[in-house]
């Protein structure tokens, strides 16, 4: 009886563990399971193969280290059909990513047998292994900014850079970057120049980790670069490290042509290589977990010939600002003259004045003082001899204000070569008092003797602006000499004109230093029983 109860709570126990046990193994968190996969992810890389006794060896060499994918780099069979390597290739097939090469393209046969074989529409085309990207490109094509290519790259790398699940970038290709001397004859041998200034600038911005090349054949493998703007042959480098590399400014790019076909003799070592080698075919092995990148190249006898580490602590996502969305910079463009304000010379300018016909405003004196650009006085003397002007004659309060006016000589003398065009005052007084409208000399007799005079009352529309009209320096003379008018106002003595477009006179209004005490007394004395006269 006692022993029953011990089974049961035992059977519990391992029914409850057995559970969780499940639970664990089924709902994993997404990031132990990225850990374990990224620990297994591993790839080789090689290109320039054949269908000789080497390729086989390094076909074989591949299988030994049993890599989750394999990179072939371009230049496969170096025949008219793809039949031998395809055969060769057999054992590998179903994990190998192939990049189109130049010998692809001998015939359009030949180039649609390895699309259709391997899946593919496209030459270039990106992918995803765990958490490493990959990007193929395709040095064939055309690949200049604007291109399909180029969008097609640049927004691969833009959405891999932000990817949070993406810890490495990958670029394969066939032709390469950068070269150190070597024995090549083939076009692209000693670097592409067009290639790297298209796309190098690219992925230093997007942080491409490593670069993997064919079409020389032979190894060789970069120190960190990134893209010189000023020679791009002489790239710049951020690590003079032989191997281990520790959150690198810069790609890595490595030439792994020794895929059997034969190989090509170095002459010398390019300052920015940290490697190379061209007595041995193999293969490059690569093996990534989320803060390393492990890399060494493996000959076909076995041997590791090179070796080179970068660690990642983290990965800051790409930030683009505005201009970099409408400039993705891999041409830099330089500001020059041409598209400037397009705004010409002054000496072209006057020029295009002489040869067209300019429509001329001959400005009155006050105007022109005014305008601090405007011709000399002599010059404006000499185009109203020439041309008819409209003009405006100023009182002497006017010019008295502008310091940059006429003398009253001038005025004089131009009111004597040519009859001043006068503005009658109508019945409605303009609503603009700013500036004051005069009658000549001529108008006020013809108004004496032919007209009633006209008088303003002072309670209908009296003017808006305190300044009073004044009278010029010649009409002031004029009217002392031929009419001599009285300026009292007084209840039996009729106002002149004159005084009608003055109005009431103000004590405090300046007067012309030419007019005498004499005259001001006379034209300023007031009636004291008016109660609008200024008082004494």
């Amino acid at each position: 009886m006692n022993a029953h109860p011990q089974n049961i709570q035992l059977k519990l126990l391992f029914s409850i563990v057995s559970l969780l046990l499940l639970v664990i193994v089924t709902y994993a968190p997404p990031f132990l399971q990225q850990v374990h996969a990224a620990s297994e992810t591993t790839m080789v890389a090689a290109g320039d193969w054949g269908c000789s006794d080497n390729t086989e060896k390094t076909v074989q060499n591949v299988v030994n280290l049993n890599p989750k994918l394999l990179l072939a780099l371009g230049d496969f069979s170096y025949d008219k059909s793809s039949t031998c390597w395809l055969n060769v290739m057999k054992p590998l097939e179903s994990i190998t990513k192939i990049s189109i090469g130049n010998h692809e393209h001998d015939s359009d046969s030949l180039l649609k047998s390895y699309l259709v074989h391997f899946g593919l529409s496209k030459q270039y085309y990106s992918f995803d292994i765990n958490n490493v990207h990959v990007l193929t490109m395709a040095t064939e094509e055309e690949y200049e900014p604007n291109s399909d290519q180029y969008y097609f790259v640049e927004d691969d790398l833009r959405k891999a850079a932000n990817n949070p699940n993406i810890k490495w970038i990958i670029v394969t290709m066939h032709n390469p970057f950068y070269s150190s001397p070597n024995e090549c004859e083939a076009s692209g041998c000693e670097g592409d120049e067009n290639y790297r200034e298209s796309f190098h600038p690219l992925f230093d911005k997007f942080g491409v980790d490593l670069v993997l090349q064919g079409h020389i054949h032979n190894y060789q493998r970069s120190l960190p670069l990134t893209f010189n703007q000023e020679d791009s042959s002489k790239p710049l480098v951020t690590s003079i490290s032989k191997t281990d590399y520790k959150n690198p400014d810069g790609t890595i790019f490595a030439i792994v042509g020794t895929g059997g076909v034969n190989l090509h003799g170095l002459s010398d070592k390019a300052p920015y290589m940290a490697y190379q080698q061209d007595s041995k075919f193999g293969i490059l092995h690569l093996q990534f977990s989320d803060s390393n990148l492990g890399a060494k190249f493996v000959s076909n006898d076995g041997s590791t010939l090179d070796y080179f580490s970068i660690a990642k602590t983290a990965k800051e996502p790409v930030i683009e600002r505005i201009s970099d969305d409408m400039d993705t910079d891999t041409n830099v463009r330089t500001v020059s003259d041409e598209k400037d304000t397009k705004a010409e010379p002054l000496a072209d300018q006057a020029q295009v004045q002489e040869d067209k016909p300019a429509i001329t405003f001959k400005l009155d004196e006050e105007a022109t003082a005014a305008d601090t650009k405007a011709k000399p006085l002599a010059d404006q003397a000499q185009v109203q001899e020439d041309k008819p002007a409209i003009t405006f004659k100023l009182d002497e309060e006017a010019t008295a204000a502008d310091t940059k006016a006429k003398p009253l000589a001038d005025q004089a003398q131009v009111q004597e070569d040519k009859p001043p065009m006068t503005t009658n005052l109508g019945d409605n007084p303009p609503t603009d008092d700013s500036k004051p409208m005069l009658l000549s000399e001529d108008q006020v007799e013809q108004k004496q003797e032919d007209k009633p005079p006209m008088t303003t009352n002072l309670g209908d529309n009296p003017p808006t602006d305190d300044k009073p009209i004044s009278l010029s320096e010649e009409e002031l003379d004029s009217s002392d000499k031929e009419k001599s008018p009285s300026f009292q106002t007084s209840d039996n003595v009729d106002k002149s004109p004159v005084q009608d477009l003055l109005g009431t006179l103000d004590n405090d209004s300046p007067i012309d230093d030419e007019v005498s005490d004499s005259d001001a007394e006379e034209t300023i004395d007031t009636n004291q029983r008016d109660p609008f006269a200024a008082l004494n």
